[in-house]
């Protein structure tokens, strides 16, 4: 009875285990104690299971390897990489040399923590050993897919021709890692051929290899030859599943072709092939995101009148793209529609509702939802006190903003990055410079480091308080501190410049952007210009849209508009109008 572990319910075991032991006196052997060792690896109850083992080599009981394979996998997914590999070293002292198995147990977990080297240094020394610890095919998959991961495909492809020099045949499971691998970094051609090369040495590719390249296809937009394969998998016998299809319609929807998408949902059905809540949630967040929120919505209820219940995420994508599109009380109502149906939201769900409220200037709403969701149990995280926070701020609520900060960290709420940026952001934008200086210092000082975001608030708040001095101290302060200035900020400190008469220090710091590999755009020059005009540097404007801004950009119509302006306000009537010539040829290029 003990020994069919699928029949138990383990916590029972125990009392079972101590009745035949002890109550009975029923001696336990090498298999009851192997059973119960498992069990115990299973529940996480390690200390447990070293006493077994400890009781079973007093005993005396001869152990073989196969003994020690639970523990080591529970070692290994609960992040004890060092204690694994200690009780692996240890493991022929107490009599039970490690196999193959036992090997393959620590490669996954050290690749399954990003440790590729030493999967790669213990798989070497498989190959050193040989014998029972010789790699086989499971070995081989479990490290060619983990330098897949890893996009190392150079060492996955040795690995792949070493198995062919060892004599052993690599099978589904290495060809599907390595046409992932491949199509991760792009390379869809080389993946394509591989699916060729399975077929020619007579390996049949399975639904998932033809559903991981059907993936790989789809992810690089490339939708016409994922649907080729998908005919072909089909013409050649391989049946497509649910998967295959969602990775289509998913592939289809973030292209932006929702029709196909129907199409393609309306076509599997009609094959036999049932979509499930995926399908129809992948669907309903295209649609969303597409803009097409009452299909969408009729998309919910097709999905229910055909027996598909929804579940959180589904509701969750809706309750998300109705906040979206400004449809609060719809998605307030969709909130109590999905609870009345016994499905219950999560922090994702509150999240999209909060952040709608606020974006609509309802924060006191969203403020009483915070509540509310507390109330039933559901326990905010960062990003709730973000959209709360940001909500507070561009509607005049800084102090409450600032306050809801102080409550975070109190209930077990670290605020991030995003958080001070969004206050920081909020106190320059109400001319509360100090302060948000005050609070860049606070947040390094709770080991929070700003980004580049961060710095771009500070330094437009201090330009457009005509702190022009101490903007610039804190682009050189930030590079100092290793963070990179990006093409906001030169465009803000140029914008700044501008605006105080600093043509000379404004181009000198586009040549400086220039010169540090930062590439100007569009806003770059069309701040440049106003400056340039505003200052009667006319000469410098002429000089701009000449030589400078053909090596930047391709001229748009904002462009144009505000030199032709100009030129009218300059009295070069002649020339404002070839530009405008200009303009309209480039409009009717792009209707044609």
């Amino acid at each position: 009875m003990i020994r069919n572990k699928t029949s138990i319910h383990y916590p029972s075991t125990f009392p079972l285990y101590n009745h035949l032991t002890q109550t009975r006196g029923i001696s336990p052997d090498k298999y009851t104690y192997g059973l119960m060792i498992n069990i115990c690896a299973q529940m996480d109850r390690l200390n447990l299971a070293f006493t077994f083992l400890g009781q079973l080599l007093k005993e005396g009981h001869r152990i073989d390897a196969i003994i020690f394979s639970p523990v080591l996998k529970c070692l290994c997914s609960g992040d004890r990489m060092r204690d694994a590999a200690l009780l692996l070293h240890t493991m022929p002292k107490l009599g039970a040399v490690p196999n193959g198995f036992s090997y393959n147990i620590l490669i996954n977990g050290l690749l399954s923590y990003g440790n590729t080297d030493l999967a790669l240094q213990l798989f070497f020394k498989m190959v050193k050993i040989g014998g029972e610890c010789e790699p086989n095919v499971v070995t081989y998959n479990t490290i060619i897919d983990g330098l897949c991961k890893e996009s190392d495909l150079t060492k996955a492809f040795h690995l792949y021709q070493q198995m062919y020099s060892m004599g052993i045949i690599p099978n589904n499971v290495t060809y599907t890692s390595l046409i992932n691998g491949l199509c991760k970094v792009g390379a869809l051609d080389r993946a394509e051929k591989l699916l060729l090369t399975m077929v020619y040495e007579d390996l049949k590719p399975n639904v998932v290899t033809y559903s991981t390249l059907i993936n790989g296809l789809c992810k690089h937009g490339e939708i016409e030859r994922a649907m080729e394969l998908l005919h072909s998998m089909k013409s050649e016998g391989h049946e497509p599943n649910v998967m295959t299809y969602s990775i289509l319609i998913d592939g289809m929807c973030k292209n932006a072709k929702i029709e196909k998408a129907m199409k393609l949902l309306h076509s599997m059905t009609s094959e036999g092939h049932e979509p499930d809540v995926v399908t129809y949630s992948i669907l309903i967040d295209g649609l969303c995101k597409h803009g097409d929120i009452e299909k969408a919505m009729v998309l919910l209820h097709s999905m229910k009148s055909e027996g598909h219940e929804p579940n959180v995420v589904t509701y969750s994508i809706l309750i998300d793209g109705l906040c979206k599109h400004g449809e609060i009380e719809r998605a307030m109502e969709l909130l109590h529609s999905m609870k009345s149906e016994e499905h219950e939201p999560n922090v994702v769900t509150y999240n999209s509702l909060i952040d709608g409220l606020c974006k609509h200037g309802d924060i006191d709403k969203a403020t009483v939802l915070l509540h509310s969701m507390k109330s039933e149990g559901h326990e905010p995280n960062v990003v709730t006190y973000n959209s709360l926070i940001d909500g507070l701020c561009k509607h005049g609520g800084i102090e409450r903003a600032m306050e809801l900060l102080h409550s975070m960290k109190p209930e077990g709420h670290e605020p991030d990055v995003v958080t001070y940026s969004i206050l920081i952001d909020g106190l320059c934008k109400h001319c509360e410079i100090e302060r948000a200086i005050e609070l860049l210092h606070c947040m390094k000082s709770e080991g929070h480091e700003p980004n580049v975001v961060t710095y771009n608030s500070l330094i437009d708040g201090l330009c457009k308080h005509g702190e022009i001095e101490r903007a610039m101290e804190l682009l050189h302060s930030m590079k100092s501190e290793g963070h990179e200035p990006n093409v906001v900020t030169y465009n803000i400190l140029i914008d700044g410049l501008c605006k105080h008469c600093e043509i000379e220090r404004a181009m000198e710091l586009l040549h400086s952007m220039k010169s540090e590999g930062h590439k100007p755009d569009v806003v770059t020059c069309n701040i440049l210009i106003d400056g340039l005009w505003k200052n009667d540097e006319i000469e410098k404007v002429k000089e701009l849209v000449h030589s400078m801004i053909p090596e930047w950009y391709e001229p748009n119509v904002v462009t144009y508009s505000n030199l032709i302006v100009n030129l009218c306000k300059n009295g070069e009537t002649a020339k404002a109008k070839e530009l405008l010539y200009k303009i309209l040829s480039m409009i009717f290029e792009g209707q044609a």
